[in-house]
């Protein structure tokens, strides 16, 4: 059908152009006009029954005369009337119908449908031979084509020609096919492929389509002979513009080979295939570009694996974060207290335990600073545990910001606090509690007054564990507290001594 279409298409397209040349012709009066053969039918018939009445020029002959008017008129339909006149203007005779229809737009010339032959009769005129023929072009545009030479000529034309091109690009195409020249076990091959196969020529357009191609897009091989690939409705992988330049066009303005290009085709029904498009140039023997070889290999179903593999990984990926996201707040949780947003004892204690380790491992200087809100019980009750559950809150707030580290402060118990300092800062430590005692103790620390009492313990005062060195830590802070409140005591000072020496007694 594809083939038998093409040569319809080839035929009808010949003998449109050959028409479309007589017209023209016409056009520019290189051709006979219909109505200039009429004129001279009509001229001739006015001489010839001229010639009649000018063989007896008598008026004993006008009955004759008057029977040959009749007869011509019978003769010839398009004549409606005529008459003999004389010359002082009487009709000598007529037939019946003629002093109604003789009405000449001039009286002494001759028009195509009001023919006037004068008769003379020894060198003078005797009279004047009238003739009322139908206008020219009457009957309708129906009638006019159907008598019209032209169209006769056109229709005879168009019929023949069509006949004759069909028979000739009949066996011209058998033997331009692409087809024909390739051996039948070559196209085998190329139709049991799964991939598309294409062969270009120069032009882009395809010689060679396989079997799986003309599937994928639904039409016949023989159909896509003489189309240009680049027709078919391509989309880019991503989105939905089209290329700005296709493979094999590259191949063959580059007479090398385009691989891996992935592309989508748009099909009937709203099928898209995605299609990776791979084009080499056909090289003649000085290695110029002569057409292209196009194969496409359909990965529309990889495609729809891949994405359905990336969507569960995406899936996958955001419950993983959702997972890590809740682990990390659970652990929040379980390390952290949630008032202060300082370490719990629990994590403080797994944390200190290897800071002590690595300080001894290492000999470096390592304390702890116990921090005790004095009188807390008293602010509890005058102003509501509002007013201490902020209190304690500003107090975390100061020593996690002195100590530089959330990790490093740890909510002890209730309105008791312990920091880890290590480093330079450890050989300072009793300068640093006394830096955080005046800070809370100073002015607009809170909405009320508040102090603080720190004990302050370190390795050097012989601890082997985190909780040894918390318990001397805590020992000093309870030394502290006897002697006043609102003071630093160091573990092993004199003050410290001086407060366990008034317990002994």
């Amino acid at each position: 059908m594809g083939r038998l279409g093409l040569l319809f298409r080839i035929s009808g397209g010949l003998v449109a152009l050959m028409l479309s040349i007589v017209l023209l012709l016409d056009l520019v009066g290189l051709l006979p006009q219909a109505g200039d053969q009429q004129i001279a039918e009509r001229t001739r018939l006015a001489e010839l029954v001229a010639t009649q009445i000018s063989a007896s020029p008598s008026l004993a002959n006008l009955n004759a005369m008057r029977g040959l008017l009749q007869a011509a008129r019978r003769n010839d339909p398009k004549l409606l009337s005529g008459g003999l006149r004389g010359p002082n203007g009487r009709l000598l005779v007529s037939t019946p119908e003629h002093r109604e229809l003789w009405q000449p737009a001039d009286a002494e010339q001759s028009t195509p449908d009001h023919v006037q032959v004068p008769i003379f009769q020894r060198g003078e005129l005797w009279a004047t031979l009238e003739l009322r023929f139908e206008e020219i072009g009457t009957g309708g545009p129906l009638a006019a084509l159907l008598t019209s030479p032209l169209a006769r000529l056109l229709a005879a034309l168009g019929v023949t020609c069509f006949v004759a091109f069909a028979l000739y690009m009949m066996r011209t195409l058998r033997h331009l096919d692409p087809s024909s020249v390739i051996p039948a076990r070559v196209q085998a091959a190329l139709d049991v492929m799964a991939e598309g196969v294409l062969i270009l020529d120069m032009q882009e357009e395809i010689v060679l389509s396989n079997a799986a191609f003309a599937a994928r897009i639904g039409r016949g091989e023989r159909s896509l002979l003489g189309v240009k690939p680049a027709s078919l409705d391509w989309r880019l992988k991503d989105s939905e513009e089209r290329p700005l330049e296709f493979p094999w066009t590259q191949a063959i303005r580059s007479a090398g080979a385009v691989r891996g290009t992935a592309l989508r085709l748009l099909g009937e029904e709203g099928r898209v295939a995605t299609l990776v498009v791979n084009s080499s140039p056909v090289l003649d023997g000085w290695g110029r570009a002569k057409g292209a070889i196009v194969t496409l290999d359909d990965v529309t179903e990889l495609e729809y694996k891949s994405n359905q593999l990336q969507r569960a990984l995406t899936e996958l990926e955001k419950s993983r974060d959702e997972v890590r996201l809740q682990n990390d707040e659970l652990q929040i949780l379980a390390t952290t207290d949630p008032l202060t947003g300082v370490a719990n004892r629990r994590s403080f204690y797994e944390a200190a335990a290897a800071a002590v380790r690595a300080a001894r491992a290492a000999r470096a200087p390592l304390c702890f600073v116990m921090c005790d809100i004095d009188h807390f019980k008293r602010i509890n009750d005058e102003f509501g545990h509002a007013t201490g559950d902020e209190v304690i809150a500003r107090v975390a707030e100061v020593l996690r910001s002195m100590a530089g580290s959330s990790r490093a402060v740890c909510r002890y118990g209730g309105e008791e606090f312990c920091v880890l300092l290590e480093g330079d800062v450890a050989l300072r430590a009793r300068d640093f509690a006394e830096a955080l005692r005046r800070q809370i103790e100073g002015p607009g620390f809170a909405r009320v007054p508040v102090t603080a009492s720190f004990g302050v313990a370190n390795l050097v005062s012989g601890a082997e564990t985190a909780a040894e060195l918390v318990g001397q830590a805590d020992e000093a802070l309870y030394a502290a507290k006897r002697t006043g409140r609102n003071r630093v005591v160091v573990c092993g000072s004199p003050e410290f001594e001086a407060a366990a020496a008034a317990v002994r007694v």
